[in-house]
This record gives structure tokens, C-alpha cells and sequence, in this order.
């Protein structure tokens, strides 16, 4: 079993349908060994209505999250941008962390696939 877990959340956990908007992602890689260092960096893929752009529509990102010392948690806050043709759905958003040990190697590739739900909002 691995000393390393991945998770995302999102806040707000809902998108709003038929609307640019917004949510950030909090990119979590947990640390329980008691003596491992780690460097984590993720990659990051959306598909379209979803973007890692304000602006413009971009669908891949790479973020470096950092050290992970010894029975530690990091995070990272990525932005997700909603293009105005959204519909209610649910979304998936694919991260793969790569995580390196101390001689700069791959230790281990999490994929990790989360969904975010775009909904109606009742008027």
C-alpha cells in the first residue's frame, strides 16, 4: 500500500449552468510515510465547456505542488473556468500527480479522475 494519497475538492462544490463562471480546485497530496521526502508536481486536463483560462479555452495545465515532507499534507489552488455554454452535467477533470523521492526519480503516477456537477440553479 502507498504512502501517498491525492484528492481535489472544489469551492464552491457546484457550477452554475448556462453562466461563465468559476471554481477553485484545492489539489491535496498527502504524505504518511515516516521518514520519505517527496517532490509532487500535477497535470492537469479539462475538456470543453471547462477551461484552466479565463479567457480563452485551454484544457492542460501542469502545477507544481512542492515538498512533501514526512507525515505532511501540501496543497495547491487551481482556478476552473466555465465557458457561457455550460449545461447541467457533470464534469470530469483528470489529475495526474507524478511524484519524485530524493534521487529525483518517479516514485509513483496517481491518476486521479474527479467530477464537478454544473447545475440549474432554482429561481
Amino acid at each position: 500500500m502507498s504512502d501517498l494519497s491525492v484528492s481535489a475538492k472544489f469551492i464552491p462544490e457546484k457550477l452554475k449552468a448556462y453562466a461563465k463562471n468559476d471554481v477553485t480546485m484545492v489539489i491535496s497530496l498527502n504524505n504518511a510515510s515516516k521518514t520519505n521526502h517527496y517532490w509532487c508536481e500535477c497535470d492537469v486536463n479539462v475538456k470543453s465547456p471547462l477551461s484552466l483560462a479565463h479567457d480563452r479555452e485551454l484544457d492542460t495545465g501542469r502545477t507544481r505542488m512542492g515538498i512533501a515532507h514526512p507525515e505532511s499534507k501540501i496543497e495547491k489552488h487551481i482556478k476552473v473556468y466555465t465557458r457561457p455554454n455550460n449545461f447541467p452535467d457533470d464534469y470530469t477533470i483528470k489529475i495526474t500527480a507524478y511524484v519524485y523521492d530524493q534521487d529525483g526519480a518517479i516514485s509513483e503516477r496517481i491518476e486521479l479522475p474527479v467530477k464537478i456537477e454544473c447545475a440549474d440553479e432554482p429561481k
